[in-house]
């Protein structure tokens, strides 16, 4: 009797927590501490957006309150905050969202195209099919509507970030995709032949077997695949004769001896153990090659992987051009591109990959505060970060290597096999 009366007692608390509605008032209190609070804290927040367009767009939007539910006007502040184009700067709408209805879909960008890359079993036959059409539209026309949620700093952040949308009918609405629940869609799998699939949200409790989660795997996963729930991690391709270093997170035991917490710090492993077994390495084999990948590094402290460029740097004979590739893609941003551009201006690196989605001069160190009444927290970048480089866009690789969604299912990584020489 008492975990049923517990059950039903948390079906209530998810209705009254996803029907309770901030009043319109409300909202314009927050609206207006949001117009005060971001500019004083940001250090150059109208660099993309000015002022006036921002404080106009708010008062717009402050005058349409009525009737619409929490959700729909934190997308429409989203979207107003998306047009700074800093992908530190946004709305945490995570709490909205998962009390909303979600489509059990991943769509990402590969060089071809849009593809889906998870979903759960009801919706298996999507699953590593490209799509050509969203809701009656062609595939990028819809794209680039959801891109108004994304802080578009370059192409490769709105390609990152603007698929994720598609999972949340409510977003899809405003952006004019939709009027429905439905994210219908015309796919092609890798012999053209074409498919209509209907995806829409489920009940994750009335549908067990069907909400079983697949997620599309490559047929002979890759290197990169292996390690990149790890921190960081090395492995020597003895055959190829290649220190491969694969570093997920500019963190580590250093970094927080650094900031003073000696307590924490025996919980993180340590890099410089790592960068000493690479520096024995290339010092050992005079042909080895080091492939220091990034391309999982969303950021963090540059000061590990900078260091690690200045020791190679003054290494004459192993900071010598064809030794030392650094690989990047629109998934690297924050530190792990201030720790590229450093192997780039104080080594003979060759910069591999994709774009990262964020351009050089970005802002860093993401705080935020919190907007009282709907809740919501405001993240913003702090510190005003200068990368050199002669793209004001984006740290622009040496050679542009990008992946095609066929090499992702054979288990090909086409920047390593580029550092190979075409071996694998």
């Amino acid at each position: 009797m008492r975990l049923h009366f517990n059950f039903i007692l948390f079906l209530f608390l998810i209705v009254q927590t996803a029907s309770a509605q901030t009043p319109p008032d409300r909202w314009r209190a927050d609206i207006q501490i949001l117009q005060q609070e971001l500019p004083k804290r940001h250090p150059d927040l109208f660099r993309n957006y000015s002022q006036e367009a921002f404080e106009a767009d708010l008062a717009d939007l402050s005058a349409k309150l009525e009737g619409h539910s929490d959700l729909q006007i934190a997308l429409e502040l989203q979207a107003i905050v998306a047009q700074f184009g800093d992908g530190q700067t946004r709305l945490e709408l995570t709490p909205l969202l998962q009390r909303s209805k979600v489509i059990p879909v991943g769509l990402g960008w590969f060089d071809d195209g849009l593809y889906i890359s998870a979903t759960v079993k009801k919706f298996g036959p999507a699953l590593g099919k490209k799509i050509l059409a969203i809701n009656g539209m062609d595939a990028n026309v819809a794209l680039e509507r959801m891109g108004r949620y994304v802080a578009r700093e370059n192409d490769e952040s709105y390609r990152r970030d603007a698929p994720l949308w598609f999972r949340f009918p409510e977003a899809m609405r405003q952006a004019g995709v939709a009027n429905s629940d439905t994210l219908a869609m015309i796919m092609a799998d890798e012999k053209g032949q074409r498919y209509f699939i209907k995806t829409f949200p489920i009940d994750f409790r009335a549908e067990k077997e069907g909400a079983q989660p697949v997620q599309y795997t490559p047929k002979d996963p890759d290197l990169r695949w292996n390690p990149m729930k790890q921190m960081f991690s090395m492995n020597w391709l003895e055959s190829d004769s290649i220190a491969y270093l694969q570093y997920n997170v500019c963190f580590s035991k250093e970094i927080v001896l650094a900031a003073g917490d000696t307590a924490s710090a025996e919980q993180f492993p340590s890099f410089r153990l790592i960068a000493d077994s690479v520096i024995t390495l290339l010092d050992q084999y005079p042909g080895a090659r080091f492939f220091f990948d990034l391309r999982f590094n969303a950021g963090g402290n540059p000061s590990d992987g900078i260091a690690l460029a200045e020791r190679l740097a003054a290494m004459p004979f192993v900071n010598l051009p064809n030794r030392l590739f650094v690989a990047v893609n629109r998934n690297t941003s924050g530190a792990a591109v201030e720790i590229a551009a450093a192997f780039r201006q104080l080594t003979n690196a060759q910069l591999l990959g994709e774009v990262p989605a964020q351009r050089p001069d970005y802002f860093g160190d993401q705080q935020n505060f919190t907007m009282p009444n709907s809740r919501i927290q405001v993240f913003y970048g702090a510190r005003p970060v200068k990368i050199p480089t002669d793209n004001p866009n984006g740290l622009t690789p040496d050679k542009i290597i990008e992946q095609p969604f066929a090499e992702f299912r054979d288990g090909k990584d086409p920047v390593l096999d580029f550092v190979r020489g075409g071996k694998r």
